[in-house]
């Protein structure tokens, strides 16, 4: 595999997770939304700072996804008590009814995207493992590549 084709599988693997995640009559999030609704229900009253940080979008594309969200009733924002000048950014009711959503299986995704249901559990046993592989804080550090900055674009 290339750095190519690792970027069609990351956007393919993001179009099945937003299909996953989707109950019918949804909205389609972007992909800079779905980065910031899945910071937000991990870290609920974070700063728009922080947002920038764990998304490595720039200020004011986040400040514009999240008014987008906050209209739309999926984030809640208020004023920092400790610094007036902060915006925090809470789950709002529509986000955290949508959380539960995310705990559903993939299965079925799977299913429909490759058709054949023998397949689609062996896809799921290996998303597994690689989850376990790249997903687990506990694994020992490792030198990697300087990354590339993608300041205000939706690849992190």
């Amino acid at each position: 595999m290339n750095g190519r084709q690792l970027y069609r599988l990351a956007r393919r693997l993001s179009e099945l997770a937003c299909q996953a995640n989707i109950a019918p009559g949804d909205r389609l999030p972007s992909p800079g939304e779905m980065a910031i609704l899945g910071e937000v229900a991990e870290h609920p009253g974070c700063s728009i700072r922080q947002l920038c940080e764990r998304t490595g979008f720039v200020q004011s594309h986040v400040s514009t996804i999240v008014a987008g969200l906050t209209e739309r009733r999926l984030l809640v924002t208020d004023t920092d008590p400790a610094d007036r000048r902060r915006t925090l950014v809470h789950p709002g009711e529509q986000l955290t009814q949508g959380v539960d959503r995310r705990r559903w299986s993939i299965d079925p995704t799977l299913a429909d995207a490759i058709g054949d249901p023998t397949a689609a559990r062996r896809a799921a046993a290996l998303l597994e493992e690689l989850a376990t592989l790249l997903l687990d804080e506990h694994r020992p550090a490792v030198a990697q590549r300087p990354s590339i900055p993608t300041e205000g674009k939706d690849c992190p």
